[in-house]
């Protein structure tokens, strides 16, 4: 067997071996016998990367009394171990080191590790052993000028010293390693000394000697030092090596993790580091003693069975059945969301041996928007991206409506890998697809955003009534209201407005239509024309005289495009205040209007002055009227029809935010002058914006 191991192809960077104690009694052959109070230990071993057979590796388990260790077992050959182990009940602890304790070597690194265990008897333990680099890696590193400049033939000795004395290296009295080539040296620092001298020797193309010597204090174990020389000439033409020396204390997380549960280690790369989505391809080296059963990869909540369906963008080898290799590219970050994100590997063996292991991922790709990046009243829209491509260029963000064609935006960084782009004519209830190109090519996840529905009025499909006092209001009893009708004014005469159960539209899902009636209102032979009518708004009576307040407060979470009804109505002559004003003679006029304003008060019309009163034609340079729209009708229309009026929304106000909605409905439109038909009126059933 670990012949055939030897064998394998060498598949990962990092040493790794896994030494496996069964994980329960079930688990045990049925030949092993044990004693009283005995417990059973099953031992594997499956080596990777330059972990050899040959190789020192001692394993030694230890019976713990008190402050008290007896060592009971030792093993320093592989072919030694044996598959089952049994031990008294007691506490014990397992101790491994792979490799010599060597104080200087070129080929080879030492681990340790040790945990405490207990056996119980008639069961199994888990035990986990990591081994942790004891060595410090010392790399001499020559730049290509150095054999570009120098002769054949130069050094660095590195030594484990206070000082450099060449007489010492020569007779071995102090420990060092000699680089003739770019190359890391491993050190098992003394427990006395915390240095590190080097000496550079050479001799340049015009035969001057070059020596260069610095020291490296404080020296830490599983830390990696780098000392980079280079050729250089002085001001005066002298040849000289310059060196710097990294000192940076990089530990490395080069463990050994001895354990019966599966294990993953990255091919060339540390896990504990974040990994970028644009790199070429990930290689992950998956172990385990037993054999795998199932392995999976999840990422943004969906899990992908690694074994018998891999997703678009991973390749799974398999080496044996208990040993896969995974490899990552980028095409599977296409469905990964963009930003700091995991991906986690779930593996699970015969045994019942479990892995868990969440690696993180820096994504490129559009980031998801929020409410926040958008407004819909003014259209805009700001995207952001995720670009972990330190070469990116032409970086873009596209994006569409409902399946629509693409619009494609310049992204700008912003800081920190972040690109934001600003779109346009960003609407409401629309489904949004958006993604980010970079180079010309979609890169990342495609993410999708529908915007919420437009605020729509209120009672907008006129089912909610009241009546106070034998008045007829179009909200329900108890509610705030938003649409008013001037009832109160023309109560003596009959209502300017009822609800109507009998004539709703076709195909309405409610029950009720508001019913406009024009009357003229008389108390002891004097009286005036009142016309049907709805609006938001107030109203209030000064004697035979009215004052319409337009317009309320409303939220404007989006621009509407128009406004839609259901109407249908009757224009009579005018048979009341004829000519007044001039053109209010012959057909009655039918008027429903739409604004959007900034005002911060209702605009007031006052019967009573006539210079409150305002046309259609006034609402393009109307103070405070951002968006209007309206009809005018003097035909009649006696079946029921949907209309709709476009909002033009006015340039010189395009930067104003509303405040107020006004909507007015009458059938007689000169009713400000006390002037229309009594035998005019209009049905009118849901109102909607539209986005």
């Amino acid at each position: 067997m670990y012949k055939e191991i030897m064998t394998m192809k060498k598949i990962l960077a990092l040493v790794s071996a896994v030494l496996v104690l069964a994980s329960c009694a079930k688990d045990m052959e049925p030949q092993i016998e044990m004693g009283m109070n005995e417990g059973a230990m099953r031992f594997g071993l499956t080596m990777q990367s330059d972990v050899r057979a040959d190789q020192n590796i001692v394993i030694k388990i230890y019976k713990v009394a008190g402050e008290d260790k007896t060592l009971v077992r030792r093993y320093t050959s592989l072919a030694d171990i044996p598959e089952y182990l049994t031990l008294l009940g007691g506490n014990y602890l397992a101790s491994v080191q792979v490799g010599e304790k060597s104080v200087v070597s070129f080929d080879e690194k030492c681990y340790a590790g040790e945990q405490a265990f207990t056996i119980t008897g008639g069961s199994v333990t888990p035990v986990t052993v990591d081994c942790k680099l004891l060595s410090t890696i010392a790399r001499v590193e020559y730049d290509a000028t150095v054999a570009d400049k120098l002769k054949a033939g130069y050094s660095t000795t590195v030594a484990v010293a206070e000082s450099y004395d060449q007489s010492a290296v020569n007779t071995g009295d102090i420990h060092s390693l000699t680089y003739t080539e770019t190359k890391d040296g491993y050190f098992m620092m003394p427990v006395d000394q915390t240095s590190l001298v080097w000496h550079f020797e050479g001799t340049s193309t015009e035969d001057k000697k070059i020596v260069k010597e610095g020291k490296i204090e404080n020296v830490k174990p599983a830390a990696k030092y780098t000392i980079l020389l280079r050729y250089s000439k002085d001001a005066n033409g002298s040849v000289q090596i310059t060196a710097t020396v990294d000192e940076s204390v990089e530990v490395f997380d080069d463990n050994i993790s001895f354990s019966p549960d599966p294990t993953i280690i990255g091919d060339g790369f540390d896990l504990t580091e974040e990994q970028l989505s644009t790199t070429a391809s990930r290689t992950y080296n998956i172990t385990s003693l037993a054999s795998i059963k199932t392995m999976s990869i999840e990422a943004d909540g969906a899990e992908f069975d690694l074994i018998n369906n891999a997703p678009a963008g991973v390749t799974v080898s398999k080496i044996s059945d208990t040993s896969y290799m995974v490899t990552i590219a980028e095409a599977f970050f296409a469905n990964v969301t963009a930003g700091h994100n995991t991906i986690a590997f779930h593996v699970e063996d015969v045994d019942g041996g479990k892995l868990t292991k969440e690696i993180a991922y820096n994504v490129q790709g559009v980031m998801p928007l929020a409410t926040s990046d958008y407004d819909l009243w003014f259209g805009n829209v700001t995207f952001k991206a995720n670009v972990v491509d330190a070469s990116a260029s032409s970086v873009k963000i596209a994006y569409r409506a409902n399946g629509g064609a693409w619009t494609e935006v310049a992204a700008t960084a912003a800081g920190e890998g972040i690109y934001t782009a600003t779109g346009s004519n960003f609407a409401a209830e629309k489904n949004y697809e958006y993604k980010l190109i970079v180079g010309g090519a979609d890169s990342g996840k495609m993410l999708a955003h529908a915007t919420a529905a437009g605020a729509q009025i209120p009672n907008g499909d006129m089912e909610s009534w009241s009546v106070v006092n034998d008045v007829v209001y179009p909200y329900a009893a108890g509610a705030s209201p938003f649409w008013l009708t001037g009832n109160d004014g023309a109560k003596m005469a009959g209502a300017t407005l009822t609800k109507s159960s009998t004539d709703v539209r076709p195909g309405s899902a409610g029950s009720y239509s508001a019913h406009l009636k024009s009357q003229f209102a008389s108390v002891m032979g004097i009286g005036k024309f009142a016309a049907g009518n709805l609006f938001v708004g107030t109203f209030s009576m000064s004697g035979l005289d009215g004052t319409v307040n337009f317009g309320r407060d409303f939220n404007f979470t989006a621009k509407p495009k128009s406004m839609s009804f259901w109407m249908k109505h009757n224009e009579g002559t005018i048979d009341k205040g004829a000519g007044t004003p001039s053109e209010a003679t012959g057909t009655d006029k039918a008027t429903i209007m739409v604004i959007i304003t900034n005002w911060d008060t209702p605009y007031a019309v006052n019967t009573k002055d006539q210079s409150t009163f305002f046309s259609m034609s006034d609402l393009a340079t109307m103070d405070g009227v951002i968006g209007y729209g309206y009809i005018e009708k003097r035909e009649s229309a006696t079946d029921w029809k949907e209309y709709t009026i476009n909002i033009t929304y006015r340039e010189d106000m395009k930067n104003e935010k509303p405040k107020k909605l006004v909507v007015s409905f009458t059938p007689s439109g000169f009713g400000d002058y006390f002037t229309g038909s009594t035998e005019s009126w209009m049905y009118v059933d849901d109102i909607v914006l539209n986005y």
